[in-house]
């Protein structure tokens, strides 16, 4: 403890108050900017003290730091390699201390080094989790099926049809016969112009709706009347009728509208065989016999028993249309009887028929007996 000074003596020193124990816990110890707690230290004086300035340090101190402390050390950072588990931080090592320089004894207690607390490492959020590779576990039927692949198998898309079948057998089956008739004739152009898409009605019901049209009875239905039939006759040698005669005339009855669509249908069905004979001529390089061509048994059966000499004429045509080699026997046959029919005109449409018949050429006749040598 330091004596009081005698304030009457201004050449004593000063009365002191008492210094209290500095406080240096390194903990409160700002490194960058060091600081003693003690008093008047780092503070302004804005009075002038009324006593004498001594002209000698009371004590002096040593200039050095009382001791150093460690710096803790930075670890670096390392992002966690992939697919790989996170590695944990370790301890950090304790650093050795340092030594200080000695230096005379200070009468103030010396505050004890604390050791540095570990540096905790922080986790980067934004860094992808670490994936923990597990065990692969070999399943013998999985291996089996990585091997030999599954091979998926398309179906085969449905063509879509071109032709609206139903459409047509519903207008063959109407029984107006203008509707019948001009789906007739809707046929035949089409097998004229679009012959592919034509072999889209080779079917069954087509042709049994023609031969239904062929076999009709019109016995029933109603026929020309005398008048018309006496009008008929004066326009047919040019005398002059007047308007509702005319009309009279050239009016058609339901019979022979029935016996129209019999002619119609027998020209249909024989385009129809002629497409069909070459279809298969195609797929398998043969020849379909007559016999066997949709619905020409039915026109052969007209052509016999049918009473309408313009109907045995139409089936007579018909089968002009079809003639070819491998059928010339039979038809000329079928030709040689209908040249002695009673009507003119059914005479004369079969003279013709055997005469495109034999300007048939000879090779084309040949061949199909050459097929038949081939096959035997």
């Amino acid at each position: 403890m330091i004596q009081a000074p005698n304030l009457v003596n201004p050449y004593m020193q000063p009365q002191m108050q008492p210094i209290p124990a500095p406080n240096y816990n390194a903990v409160k110890i700002d490194v960058h900017n060091p600081a003693v707690s003690a008093p008047g230290v780092g503070q302004v004086v804005t009075s002038v003290p009324q006593y004498a300035q001594p002209t000698m340090p009371y004590y002096s101190y040593p200039q050095n730091q009382l001791y150093s402390y460690p710096q803790a050390q930075a670890q670096p950072y390392y992002m966690p390699p992939m697919q790989q588990p996170m590695a944990l931080p370790q301890a950090p090592v304790a650093p050795q201390p340092v030594s200080t320089p000695e230096v005379a004894p200070v009468p103030v207690p010396v505050a004890q080094a604390v050791a540095p607390q570990p540096v905790i490492q922080q986790q980067n959020i934004n860094a992808p989790a670490p994936v923990v590779a597990q065990p692969v576990q070999e399943n013998k039927a999985e291996v089996k099926e990585t091997e030999a692949p599954k091979v998926e198998v398309e179906q085969p898309v449905p063509m879509t049809p071109q032709v609206d079948l139903n459409s047509f057998i519903a207008k063959l089956t109407n029984p107006d016969f203008e509707v019948q008739a001009n789906a007739m004739e809707e046929i035949a152009n089409m097998v004229k112009d679009e012959p592919q898409k034509a072999t889209e009605l080779l079917d069954e019901k087509v042709v049994n709706a023609l031969n239904a049209i062929i076999n009709t009875d019109s016995s029933k239905l109603a026929g020309p009347t005398q008048e018309q039939i006496a009008a008929r006759q004066k326009l047919m040698n040019g005398e002059q009728l007047s308007d509702a005669d005319k009309n009279l005339a050239t009016t058609i009855t339901p019979m022979e509208q029935a016996e129209r669509n019999k002619s119609y249908a027998m020209f249909t069905s024989s385009i129809m065989q002629k497409l069909y004979g070459d279809e298969v001529a195609k797929l398998t390089n043969s020849t379909v016999p007559l016999t066997e061509l949709p619905g020409a048994v039915t026109i052969v059966e007209q052509l016999k028993n049918n009473p309408n000499p313009m109907v045995r004429t139409s089936a007579i045509e018909s089968l002009s249309y079809i003639q070819q080699p491998a059928y010339k026997q039979d038809l000329t046959t079928l030709f040689n009887i209908a040249k002695n029919d009673q009507d003119k005109n059914v005479q004369e449409a079969a003279t013709a028929a055997l005469a495109k018949l034999e300007q048939m050429p000879q090779a084309q006749e040949q061949k199909p007996a050459e097929q038949a040598k081939t096959a035997a």
